[in-house]
């Protein structure tokens, strides 16, 4: 009789133990506690500012401009300080462009008044020139006829001489004063060949002085203007670099001043919204969360599942959904499943399931439907979930570790 009792206590403790185990299961499958819901999705703002413009309300369709509300600030006072000092910078630099340009232009004329001075001094060179080859050519004409004379002296002499008649001493100074005549000649020859050939230089532009040297007018102030010139332009050069970085960064400086100043917070054209964060006229950080929309094309169930059950559902197995409020029987595939402890929340979904408690498992659902298949979006409504492969007897099994 003792053994008896015993049995029957262990057969009730076991019967008691599968109840407690299969609860959740049982619970879950009486109650329409999952949830049709889709992915959650936020419109923040861009920019910290003032919302200017009216707010959707939950419900509404986004249109097809994609737009929400406009967001403007207008205490931007470090941008707008930043764009005005690069426009004082450009002005600066505009001038000194300027000035730079200027300074060339004067420079150049310089330059100019230089060169005619020169061609000038290379008039006057050549004039003068042709003057000393012709005065050269005048004094080689008489001179060469003063040799022609002497010669006939010489040879007078040197046959008085040798007939006996004539005096040596007047033979050598008729000598002397021919090899004068002719030494003189051969000068007037040599200089009259160099002042040729320095016309013919200075024909070329290349002038050089009887002494061989370069006259000091021809390059009279160049060095000076050259060194001048170096110098402006590469102050203008630097300026010019000044000028293209100040533009550069004010296209920037006002992008980013457009951009702050004004913003308008978008979401994809037809999405719903679903929840509204904000208010017209409020001031909003940058980042806040305005609206939050929903896909409802994309349509996803939330089904709190037990841990032994989690443990048989596979992704890509067929689901059974039954709407609250209807009988038709809708099919749905598992997307993924979570165990208790990394269930996702409002943060990923529009809407969880209100089985969702701590320690329950989660299965993700897509539903074989889209919003043209109601009424309206159906987020939010309660759903029953049943998966056709996991029945009662496999999560005993699964709590019993079978």
């Amino acid at each position: 009789m003792r053994n008896q009792w015993i049995y029957t206590l262990v057969v009730l403790g076991l019967f008691i133990y599968c109840g407690v185990m299969i609860a959740p299961y049982v619970r879950s499958t009486l109650e329409r506690d999952a949830s049709v819901t889709a992915w959650s999705r936020t419109a923040v703002a861009p920019i910290s500012g003032r919302i200017v413009d009216a707010l959707p309300t939950p419900g509404d369709v986004v249109g097809p401009l994609g737009h929400i509300t406009t967001i403007e600030n207008h205490l931007l006072l470090g941008e707008q300080q930043s764009v005005e000092e690069l426009h004082r910078r450009i002005a600066a630099a505009m001038t000194r462009v300027s000035d730079n340009n200027e300074r060339l232009q004067e420079l150049s004329e310089l330059e100019a008044e230089r060169v005619q001075t020169r061609d000038s001094f290379a008039k006057i060179f050549h004039r003068t020139l042709e003057a000393e080859i012709e005065n050269l050519q005048s004094e080689l004409v008489v001179v060469t006829e003063r040799v022609g004379v002497l010669e006939r002296i010489a040879g007078r002499q040197r046959s008085l001489e040798e007939r006996g008649v004539g005096a040596e001493a007047i033979l050598d100074e008729a000598l002397l004063r021919l090899a004068e005549a002719r030494a003189r000649k051969a000068q007037l020859e040599a200089s009259l060949n160099i002042a040729r050939l320095r016309d013919q230089s200075a024909e070329a532009d290349v002038f050089v002085t009887a002494a061989g040297d370069t006259p000091d007018w021809l390059h009279y102030g160049e060095f000076e203007l050259k060194l001048e010139e170096r110098s402006i332009r590469h102050d203008l050069r630097r300026a010019e670099a000044d000028l293209s970085e100040a533009l550069e960064g004010l296209q920037l400086a006002q992008a980013t001043l457009e951009q702050l100043s004004k913003s308008a917070v978008n979401a994809p054209p037809g999405a719903i919204v679903f929840s509204v964060t904000a208010t017209p006229g409020a001031t909003v950080q940058a980042g806040a969360t305005i609206i939050e929309w929903v896909d409802c094309s994309v349509l996803l169930v939330d089904v709190p599942v037990a841990d032994a059950e989690a443990s048989l559902i596979k992704t890509g197995d067929e689901a059974e959904v039954i709407l609250e409020g209807e009988s038709t029987i809708r099919k749905a595939m598992v997307e993924l499943v979570r165990g208790s402890s990394a269930t996702l929340g409002r943060a990923d979904l529009a809407a969880i399931a209100k089985g969702r408690t701590e320690g329950v498992a989660q299965a993700i659902l897509s539903l074989d439907a889209g919003v043209g298949d109601f009424d309206r979006c159906p987020v939010g409504r309660a759903a029953y979930v049943r998966f056709p492969g996991v029945g009662l007897l496999n999560v005993l099994k699964a709590r019993l570790r079978l």
